[in-house]
């Protein structure tokens, strides 16, 4: 068993399904670390550029688009063999107060992802984006965070497992989310046992405390998944919809349950990697 700590930490979040809230989470915890003073960068690697466009606006997005300023086009010169620096594509948003750095995303990405997979080109496609970022200048920030696709288009998954060194899977206790979970994770396992390295763990997000599926969140997730998971839930909340003024702020329980979460993350983050 070989034990190593990377200075920068790469942080993945995954969901099975859309709408779990994962993009909300992501921008949230990013927050909580950019108040402490670490340097963030946000990688969105959506296609549909929803985090971009929460952060820039469309007609921000639009114009990054045009001037081949996004992570898909990076990722397109990157595969030609060109040398290519983050930096030239991040660019800044606000969250609250704080400024953090963005590399948008945009229809090009789907290009980029294209060619790793199918050109046959690339013998480890999965493993694109990890060194991408280690030839890119992603040490020059403390954390990067990266929000992805579904489950269902799994290509995006699996380069996000393998380019992570921390994942978090978000998902709510409602329907057959649990159980769509599960599957990924089957799925996931099959990576595993091929030598990926997996750091996950479950958060239980969008909980409504009235109904009975919120009050037995844990209970749910557990039978459903027994994975390893936080112990803060995130309540669904108004507050946490207000993004990029993050509004949570303004809201006492919602505040609560991020710095909470982050506390959590943080412990995690500073104990040692274990290569499977």
């Amino acid at each position: 068993m070989n034990v190593y700590i990377l200075a920068v930490q790469a942080i993945a979040f995954l969901s099975a399904s859309g709408g779990v809230g994962k993009t909300t989470i992501a921008a949230h915890l990013a927050h909580r670390f950019l108040n402490e003073g670490r340097r963030v960068l946000m990688v969105d690697l959506d296609p549909s550029a929803g985090l971009s466009t929460a952060l820039l606006g469309e007609t921000g997005v639009a114009q990054l688009e045009e001037r081949r300023r996004t992570v898909g086009d990076a990722l397109l010169r990157f595969l030609r063999g060109e040398d290519v620096e983050l930096a030239d594509y991040a660019v800044t948003a606000k969250l609250g107060i704080y400024k953090v750095d963005l590399v948008p995303s945009g229809d090009s990405l789907s290009d980029a992802m294209g060619l790793a997979w199918y050109s046959g080109s690339r013998p480890s496609p999965e493993r694109l984006l990890r060194q991408f970022l280690e030839r890119s200048g992603a040490a020059s920030w403390d954390v990067v965070v990266l929000d992805t696709l579904p489950f269902y288009e799994r290509r995006y998954t699996l380069t996000a497992i393998y380019a992570a060194d921390k994942i978090i899977v978000v998902t709510h206790p409602y329907g057959a989310e649990p159980f769509r979970v599960r599957r990924m994770y089957n799925k996931i396992a099959e990576i595993v046992e091929t030598g990926a390295d997996l750091k996950a763990k479950v958060l239980i997000n969008k909980v409504d405390g009235s109904t009975k599926e919120g009050r037995e969140a844990f209970k749910i997730v557990e039978r459903s998944l027994n994975l390893p998971r936080f112990q803060t839930i995130i309540n669904q909340r108004v507050a946490y919809s207000r993004v990029p003024a993050m509004g949570y702020l303004d809201d006492r329980k919602a505040r609560e349950e991020v710095e909470s979460l982050h506390r959590e993350v943080k412990e995690w983050l500073s104990v040692e990697l274990n290569v499977y």
